[in-house]
C-alpha cells in the first residue's frame, strides 16, 4: 500500500541520516584524541601495495555508479600505522566519488621515485577552485557544490583527518586540480629501507 511504501521510504532517510550522525561523531571523536595528542598509532613495516589492493577491491565492489581503476601498484614496505593508513586512502577515494559526477571515472596508480613512493588518487570530478585549494584541509571547509554534485554532503572532517594521519607518517600531499577536469592528490610516501 502507499503507507507501506512511505513508511520505507522513511525508514531509509532514518537509516541514512542515522549513518551520516555515526560517522561525524566518529570524525570528531578522532579529531578530539588528535588535539589532546591521544590518538595512538601502531606503526610497523607494512606492505603497502598489499593496502592499496585491498582498499580498491572493495571500492569496486560497493561503487558501482564510476569507473573505478587501479592502474599501478608496485609492492612498497611503508613504516606506518595500518588502521589510519588504510583510513587516509579511504577518504581520499571517498571524496573522488563525493565529487565526481555518475559515470566518471576514479583511477589509483603508484610509482616509486627514490626513497618513495608516489600514491596518486585521481578523478574526473568537478575540480577545486585555486582560491579554495588552501582551505580544503581545514575542518568544515566543504566546496558549495549542490548544483554540479548531487551526493557532494558530509561534514567537511574528511581531509583534515587525512591530513593528521598524512602528518603523523612523514607523508606529503600535492594537490592538482582543474575546474570541470578533475583532481589529482598525491601521496609522497617514505619508504621503509
Amino acid at each position: 500500500t502507499a503507507d507501506e511504501a512511505l513508511l520505507k521510504e522513511n525508514l531509509k532517510i532514518i537509516g541514512s541520516e542515522a549513518q551520516n550522525m555515526q560517522a561525524l561523531l566518529e570524525n570528531l571523536l578522532f579529531l578530539s584524541r588528535t588535539d589532546q595528542h591521544r590518538q595512538k598509532l601502531n606503526k610497523k613495516i607494512l606492505d603497502l601495495d598489499d593496502i592499496v589492493g585491498d582498499v580498491m577491491s572493495k571500492m569496486k565492489t560497493v561503487v558501482k555508479t564510476h569507473n573505478v581503476e587501479l592502474v599501478s601498484n608496485p609492492p612498497a614496505k611503508i613504516f606506518g600505522d595500518e588502521t589510519t593508513i588504510r583510513q587516509m586512502i579511504r577518504i581520499f577515494l571517498d571524496n573522488a566519488v563525493k565529487y565526481t559526477p555518475a559515470g566518471g571515472s576514479i583511477s589509483v596508480a603508484s610509482k616509486i621515485v627514490g626513497g618513495k613512493i608516489l600514491l596518486s588518487i585521481s578523478d574526473s570530478g568537478i575540480g577545486i577552485a585555486p582560491e579554495n585549494r588552501p582551505k580544503i584541509f581545514d575542518r568544515f571547509f566543504r566546496i558549495d557544490s549542490e548544483d554540479l554534485v548531487s551526493e557532494a554532503n558530509g561534514s567537511g572532517l574528511g581531509l583534515s583527518i587525512a591530513k593528521w594521519i598524512a602528518d603523523s607518517h612523514g607523508i606529503t600531499i600535492d594537490v592538482d586540480s582543474a575546474l570541470g577536469k578533475g583532481t589529482t592528490f598525491t601521496l609522497n610516501i617514505p619508504l621503509n629501507s
